[in-house]
This record gives C-alpha cells, structure tokens and sequence, in this order.
C-alpha cells in the first residue's frame, strides 16, 4: 500500500531498523530516478487508533512491537562497560540551548526488486533534518530530501541492465517520490511535543533538558511513565502472528533511543541514557564497527525474531566525543519471505545493514527552517506539508 501523504507515512513509520550505504561507483547520468517508498504496517494501525504522529523513515520491523531482545552472547566484556568512556565524554560536552535542537541526517536503506527470475538489490537515500523546539507551543519542522537511488553493486546493476533499466522505484509502483521528491525538500510540520507524547512521556523540551543525569535515576524517572502508556495497549489491534506488544523493557529501550536520536537533553543526560541502555537486558557489546557511512565507532546491540529471520538492531556512538553516529539494522539470519510490512527483505544476505539513520549534525540553534516561498508554518492545530 502506497502513502501519497507525507504525514500519514510518518504516522505508520517508527524507527528500528537501518541501512548501510556504500552506493556503487555507477555513472550517474544512467542511474534511474530515485525512491522513497510508504509502507503500510501494523504498527500503522497502531498509531492511526491512538491519532498519533510517527518519525520519518520507513521501516522494516515495527519498533512498537516487543523485538525479542536478545539471544546473543555478550561479547568479551559487558554492555554496561561498553559505553563509558563515549558516556563520559558525552556528559562532559558544553551545550549552550538554543531555540531549536536541530539534527541533520541521512535515511538510507537497500532492498531486492525485480522479476522472479532476475532480482537485484538497490540502495535507496533521502537526506532528512529536524528543528525540534525549546518552546512547546512552537512546531516542530521535518525535512526530507530525495537522493538517487542506485543498485547496490556492479553486480547487482547488471542485473539490473538486463532487466532494461526500469526505474528504480522501490516499492513505490508509480515513482512519484512522495515522501522524498529527488532534488526537492519536503517541509512537515508536527506538535512541538512530538513524538515523545506519542510513545507516553508526556513531558515538554523544558522537561526534558532536566531529566536525571545518573542512569538508575533516569531510569526509574522515565519508566513513571510506563504504566499509563501500557494501559494505552488495550485498545490496541491484535498484534500479527510471531509478534507480540511492547514489553517494559522493549518499551524503555524504544524511548531511549527515540531521545537519543532527536531530543533536546543536557549532555549529562544523554551520557546516561548510553549507560542505561548498555545495561538493558539483552544487550551485547559490538566492539568497535563502523556505521553506515564507514565512520568507526563504538557499538552495542541488540537481536530480533522477526518472520523466519533474525535482525540486529545498532546504536554506533563516537568514543572521543560521546556524538551519537548511527542507529542501523543488520541482517543475522536471511529470510526465505518477506516478513509481514517488510517489502523487499527477503533475498538480503547476513550481514547487510539494511536500514539506517545516519546523524551528521546535532546542536542548539536560535535559526529555525528556512520554509520554501509560499510554506507557511501551520498553526498547532493545522498540521501540513509543502514541497520546495
């Protein structure tokens, strides 16, 4: 199912998984117009029954649901070890709030198309920003911008030649970039609370930057919001064969990492949040990994059933700054069929990072987003998007 609206795509999306880049060395000018597809999911249904809003990016595996985590081993030393000195480090950064926290960023994904007797996989790539607000009563603007589309390899594109260069539209059939229009930047417009409230922490950006700076302090104050958001759980639809709804755990690790990703927190808070999610049960420590865009960093883990396959969720965090790199999922065990709101994944060899949310800029800033001639900001009760 195809999402011609850019805000009910957000609104079926959460973000799990992500994907490696490493787009092949093709002649541009004979690589086809890019792609960002919609998928609808059961974790769509989920947000539409609640009138919530999502994050941009679509996703192979629903965040919302319980991920299974974990079955791996831990590795060499424990998690809770792995990120201290990234935690360190992050805590000691010197922030000055400004009006808005602003994040840049890259979408990336890699999936298979084609006809039965002559698949390939592709790359796909949409550039993506955010203006989160200090001021609640202030919108919070998303951008995402479509980049080229290419196969993932010199091999995977001569199958794809032999297929007559089609279009590589992903699973968007008519290749009409609704979320992503290559070379254009889509403006969406959210509460400024958004999307914290949608997940149960029902606290402003005023709150947030006050948050504990000690992990079990910060724990035990965001889990005060568990109990309410379960209760949210009963009206929700019958979760699909193999899955299950949010556990108090998956439920903590999903917040966590939604914070960590796009929440304006005091860098002491965010050096918790690394320590208490490398404490979450099930964790593994990665070593030293490189993200989607083959920056080193330190990584921590965490695995997930989902159809007749098996998936890795990553959180890549910079040791000498404590910058947040990469959240990417990677392929553990191949699906023989697309799992259930994953076009496209079966095929995916282990080992592939399949999806990812690559960050390149996160700090304060008093300058908010520079709207297209003609956008202008909605009021809170008037969500939109415009394309310039």
């Amino acid at each position: 199912m195809k999402r011609k609206n850019a805000l009910d795509l957000l609104a079926a999306a959460r973000p799990a998984d992500l994907d490696l880049p490493g787009s092949p060395r093709a002649r541009m000018e004979e690589l086809p117009t890019p792609v960002r597809r919609g998928r609808a999911r059961w974790v769509g249904a989920v947000a539409a029954s609640l009138a919530t809003a999502s994050v941009i990016g679509a996703l192979a595996f629903p965040r919302l649901l319980n991920p299974s985590v974990s079955t791996g081993q831990v590795v060499t030393v424990p998690a809770g070890n792995a990120l201290d000195t990234a935690a360190r480090n992050a805590a000691a950064q010197r922030q000055t709030p400004g009006r808005f926290w602003h994040t840049e960023g890259l979408i990336l994904g890699e999936e298979v198309i084609g006809a039965p007797d002559n698949r390939y996989r592709i790359k796909t790539r949409s550039q993506s920003g955010l203006w989160n607000p200090r001021d609640s009563a202030t919108l919070t603007v998303l951008t995402e911008r479509g980049l080229p589309t290419v196969p993932a390899s010199r091999q995977e594109e001569q199958a794809w030649r032999r297929a007559g260069k089609p279009k590589l539209c992903g699973n968007d059939t008519d290749c009409k970039n609704d979320t992503a229009p290559l070379g254009r930047t889509r403006f969406m417009f959210m509460p400024g609370t958004w999307p914290y409230g949608d997940q149960g922490l029902t606290l402003p950006a005023a709150e947030l930057l006050d948050l504990p700076q000690e992990p079990d302090a910060l724990r035990e104050r965001l889990l005060a919001f568990w109990p309410a958001y379960s209760e949210t759980m009963k009206d929700w639809p019958t979760p699909p064969a193999g899955t299950s709804l949010p556990t108090k755990d998956s439920w903590l690790l999903g917040i966590s990492l939604d914070l960590l990703q796009r929440a304006p927190i005091s860098a002491g808070t965010r050096g918790a949040l690394y320590r208490m999610v490398a404490n979450l049960p099930g964790t593994r420590a990665l070593g030293r990994i490189p993200d989607a865009e083959g920056r080193l960093g330190i990584g921590i883990g965490w695995t997930q059933a989902v159809g007749d396959g098996q998936s890795e969720q990553q959180l890549i965090v910079e040791e000498s700054s404590g910058r947040l790199l990469a959240l990417q999922n990677v392929v553990v065990k191949p699906w023989s069929q697309d799992p259930a709101g994953s076009e496209g994944a079966a095929g995916l060899p282990a080992g592939t990072v399949y999806h990812a949310l690559v960050h390149q800029r996160a700090a304060w800033t008093d300058t908010p987003a520079r709207l297209p001639k003609g956008c202008s900001a909605p009021t809170q009760s008037d969500r939109k998007d415009c394309v310039g």
